[in-house]
């Protein structure tokens, strides 16, 4: 828990550093004191005289509290160690790590130095999933579609790792129960990794979990939709809507259509990582749920 403004800074000023950048400047609950990265010209994007920039992270650990680590996944696990090691709280780019033994380990390290490790599941900040998770109970099926345009910025993993992850950190907070089967399949198309894949998770209970995800696709579209016996709800995640058929006393179903502002979900994500870094709220995404995301998204890039 921190008493003053927390100071932050940024790790990794890339497409995605970059917004990660702009809300904390915006954020007046905290400091923003440093920006790091390798590329000496990507510091040219940083306008304040008052921020520290420079190309080695070890150099701005006496002036932040907290950090947001934006860099290719392979430098994950170095980066968050060190933070960790020293402690300082990290808010680490999904996914967590290589490994499911590297994401393990920062867990630890993060629990033993009391520190808030939160991954970057920015779908869990959609209002329409908040809303889903406060209504739903017992899903029996869950039928997931998660297609991108290709963007040559993300294929330093494959499909899994890049899309798919975001609904599967979902399905596991949806569904509590052990996972008996998983089966696979996926294409290389563009990429020298899978850039398209379906994946079967046959959970206990006869619940069934159907995701596909593509980053090939000639349009974007994310929705998930969800089966119980008394209730049916699709989520469309683009435009932060969420349709609900409950099944009533008389046995007709009723629908309900929540249409919420759409959200600025980095913010929120963000937001949530700080006050929990004040200890006035709980992350929502925090390192545990990403270690499990991460071991289910493992278990299915073994099967390509």
């Amino acid at each position: 828990m921190i008493s003053n403004k927390i100071r932050v800074g940024v790790i990794g000023l890339g497409y995605l550093g970059k917004f990660h950048y702009q809300k904390y400047k915006l954020n007046r609950s905290v400091n923003l004191t440093s920006v790091v990265d390798q590329q000496i010209e990507n510091l040219d994007f940083i306008d304040s005289k008052k921020i520290i920039k420079t190309d080695k992270y070890a150099n701005i650990i006496e002036n932040v509290d907290a950090v947001s680590i934006v860099t290719p996944t392979n430098t994950h696990y170095k980066i968050a160690k060190f933070f960790l090691e020293n402690k300082k709280h990290v808010l680490l780019e999904k996914p967590m790590t290589e490994t499911v033994i590297q994401a393990n380990k920062l867990n630890s390290l993060a629990k033993r130095n009391k520190c808030i490790l939160q991954i970057g599941h920015l779908e869990q900040f959609n209002p329409a999933v908040k809303k889903l998770k406060q209504s739903f109970k017992n899903p029996q099926f869950i039928e997931v579609h998660r297609l991108c345009q290709f963007n040559p910025r993300a294929n330093d993993v494959d499909v899994v790792l890049d899309l798919m992850i975001h609904d599967i950190d979902i399905v596991m907070s949806l569904v509590k129960k052990r996972i008996k089967k998983i089966s696979v399949s996926g294409k290389k198309i563009i990429t020298d990794l899978t850039d398209i894949a379906n994946v079967r998770i046959e959970f206990s209970d006869n619940i069934i979990a159907n995701l596909t995800a593509s980053r090939i696709s000639t349009k974007n579209e994310r929705k998930m939709r969800i089966f119980s016996k008394k209730a049916y709800y699709s989520i469309d995640f683009i435009n932060s809507e969420l349709k609900q058929l409950i099944k009533n006393d008389k046995n007709k179903f009723i629908t309900k259509v929540f249409k919420f502002k759409k959200a600025d979900s980095l913010k929120e994500e963000i937001n949530n990582f700080i006050n929990t870094c004040y200890g006035k709220d709980i992350s929502m995404t925090d390192g545990v749920a990403g270690e499990n995301a991460l071991k289910v998204a493992k278990r299915i890039t073994k099967g390509f």
